[in-house]
């Protein structure tokens, strides 16, 4: 089978030394060509000749914004079932997507796993959401959101172009910052339009969710929509409370993994196929834990069976 490592080695945990590693095992078992990246976006081109050239499958080398890029690559032309598979081995500090998918947070287990379920040919189609504002398109595998949590990925962006560390602490840090110092906790800027039409008001900011759970705090998974699944279509997780009582009752209901659609501070939407949201200014929008945007408003889509990937 011929395969494409797409690597990048900027990413939190990868280096040259573990790219070759990776390369040496999956070269034992596979046609392997390796294509470095080395700027914002330089995936998507490369993924997206990927089946004209004849590859049957698509291997992250990084972190999760790595394997974005490689999904909207493969997704340029629209759904692609019949296209290259994707895999992802984890190398940044999230792995949100590989962790998901069931592979070990070490790239060289990863590797060993994605060998194995190949063998087995563990794979399948998948349900992908699309984010469209009024000047970016963007496909995304796990999770997308607009306000709170994509200001934090902003912070977090920039500390790393500032070439401090990131890492969880990091994120808590200036997730709590964020919240507390920035955030107008008395004024939310937010409207819904759920699939069937039905408009929901006040909400501080939305997370978009694909597959469950939604990040990972450590080892912790954070999951305030953990029935999310490919097999469905997006779950919508929209607070609109941000007092102190309220914050700490859904950290503690996320990271028990526990719904919230009996709380009447969330706005819960299950299985949206579309769903739009109209902010009362412009906001961060992240992808996968990439941010692309500000905008004041966006519409998420889902589409079944757009992409194979595979499933540990």
């Amino acid at each position: 089978m011929r395969a494409l490592l797409v690597a990048n080695t900027f990413a939190t945990a990868t280096d040259d030394a573990i790219q070759t590693q990776v390369v040496s095992e999956l070269s034992r078992h596979l046609d392997v060509t390796v294509a470095n990246t080395s700027a914002r976006n330089d995936a998507i081109e490369i993924a997206k000749t990927a089946q004209q050239q004849g590859f049957e499958l698509v291997i992250g080398l990084g972190g999760d914004g790595t394997v974005n890029e490689i999904a909207n690559g493969l997704l340029l032309d629209g759904p692609n079932p019949g296209g290259p598979m994707l895999a992802a081995i984890p190398g940044g500090n999230g792995n949100v997507f590989a962790r998901n998918m069931g592979l070990s947070e070490n790239p060289l287990e990863a590797t060993a796993q994605i060998l194995k379920t190949l063998n087995a040919k563990e794979f399948k189609s998948i349900g992908v959401g699309k984010i469209a504002t009024n000047n970016i398109s963007r496909w995304f595998l796990f999770n997308a959101g607009i306000g709170l949590d994509a200001a934090v990925l902003a912070e977090m962006e920039a500390r790393r172009a500032g070439g401090k560390i990131v890492s969880d602490t990091a994120y808590a840090v200036l997730a709590l910052r964020e919240l507390f110092a920035k955030t107008d906790r008395k004024h939310a800027a937010l409207s819904l339009v759920s699939n069937s039409g039905d408009v929901y008001r006040d909400a501080h900011f939305a997370l978009i969710v694909n597959l469950a759970p939604w990040a990972y705090l450590g080892s912790r998974p954070l999951n305030p929509l953990p029935l999310a699944s490919h097999d469905t279509a997006l779950d919508v997780y929209a607070p609109t409370s941000l007092s102190l009582r309220a914050v700490f009752r859904l950290a503690r209901r996320a990271l028990a993994g526990k719904s919230a659609e009996n709380d009447a501070n969330v706005i819960e939407l299950l299985d949206q196929r579309k769903v739009h949201i109209q902010a009362e200014r412009p906001l961060w929008i992240q992808v996968d834990g990439d941010v692309v945007a500000q905008s004041t408003e966006l519409t998420a889509t889902h589409i079944p069976n757009a992409l194979r990937v595979l499933a540990n």
